[in-house]
């Protein structure tokens, strides 16, 4: 999926956004950035993981033939957010979001294909390199999205380019810095067809991710711009928890290990710390950043806090099964826990016609269904 600003970009970010930003414009920019993210899964993101796997396995010659055969069929992902594009500007005459997406089917390639180099550092287990890498790219991203905000205000098309660009730039130089680690040409037997296996598992898996952004979207664009506020700063908890699980990956790839129940309730704890401050802060927090414009995000947000527990353990026993291989386990993660996702929200929404229930009924369902099968459903075939 594409990548959302990172955490450490967030409060200039919001700052300008409110100062500089309707909430028009802002609904807008983050309907455009997810009909780009619908698009990603034609750039096979399955090998994101099977790439560290297999970098963790020391086959160090799958990291080239990963970002060409990344890149071949992005393109097909180009010309789909092309015929979007031209949707909206012919159908719904709005040229400016139609104008962002023409530039974003220009860039598509280069967001979603020269973005290996993490995966490459992940399966070294090079975090330090890669935390180095981030914190740069950070740094100049937000420079050049805070010039365009501040030189541009209210200007979609302008931001949006920046973004695409600041990313694309970032991405193609870490792979020519990178291009030269692999010190062997080994290998996997399995990488691109496990790659194709998690890919097409996750087309339903990404819709659901996208689909209550597209459908608020499209009822009420000032509602997306809350709803993103809300669901932003959750996902800047959950991609802190993430960053911090990642380097279990590895390990589970290279050594037959396990996560003892003591290690999960020690997860299961910390979450609950986290998700307690977020919730009481809430308010002010919305409020410092966003200003009262914004204070109805609170009421998502502190409802979506309430997940960090259970999403602890989740985000480390679901590098497990990644690692692992685990393709029984794959198939209701990406498949059959989206299926009913999007049947109960739908139907929550189509009966009571309330979009508060809708997305509340989705996010919830998601991540506890996602929670109870990680953790429960699994027999144990050995420890460590």
């Amino acid at each position: 999926m594409i990548r959302r600003p990172p955490r450490s970009t967030l409060f200039p970010y919001t700052t300008l956004f409110r100062s500089y930003f309707s909430k028009d414009v802002y609904g807008q920019y983050q309907f455009v950035l997810s009909i780009i993210a619908f698009f990603s899964f034609f750039s096979v993101p399955g090998l994101n993981p099977s790439l560290i796997r297999s970098i963790a396995n020391d086959n160090q010659g799958d990291y080239k033939p990963a970002v060409k055969f990344s890149f071949k069929y992005s393109l097909i992902g180009s010309v789909f957010v092309l015929i979007t594009a031209f949707y909206y500007y012919f159908y719904f005459q709005k040229t400016t979001i139609a104008l962002a997406l023409m530039s974003a089917s220009v860039f598509f390639p280069l967001l979603f294909s020269f973005d290996k180099c993490q995966a490459f550092l992940k399966g070294q287990e090079k975090f330090a390199f890669l935390t180095r890498n981030l914190i740069i790219q950070t740094t100049g991203k937000t420079i050049l999205i805070l010039s365009a905000i501040l030189l541009f205000p209210d200007n979609l098309l302008v931001v949006v380019i920046a973004y695409l660009f600041g990313t694309a730039f970032f991405h193609i130089l870490w792979y020519v810095k990178s291009s030269k680690l692999p010190k062997n040409n080994k290998k996997g037997k399995d990488t691109f067809s496990y790659a194709g296996f998690i890919t097409k598992l996750g087309i339903l898996n990404t819709l659901v991710n996208n689909f209550d952004k597209l459908l608020i979207g499209i009822l009420d664009i000032k509602a997306l711009a809350v709803y993103s506020i809300a669901l932003g700063l959750i996902n800047i908890i959950k991609s802190f928890i993430k960053s911090i699980s990642a380097v279990t990956f590895p390990k589970f790839a290279k050594y037959n290990i396990t996560v003892s129940f003591k290690q999960k309730m020690l997860l299961f704890f910390t979450g609950i710390v986290i998700a307690a401050i977020f919730y009481f802060i809430a308010d002010n927090l919305i409020l410092l950043l966003y200003t009262d414009k914004y204070l109805p995000s609170a009421h998502y947000f502190k409802l979506f806090v309430l997940i960090t527990p259970l999403f602890m353990i989740s985000s480390v026993l679901s590098k497990k099964v990644l690692a692992n291989k685990n393709k029984s386990k794959l198939i209701h993660l990406k498949i059959t826990i989206p299926i009913i996702t999007l049947l109960s929200s739908v139907t929550v929404y189509i009966v009571s016609k309330n979009i508060d229930y809708f997305i509340f009924t989705k996010f919830f369902v998601f991540n506890i269904l996602n929670f109870l099968l990680l953790s429960f459903s699994v027999k144990k075939k050995h420890t460590v």
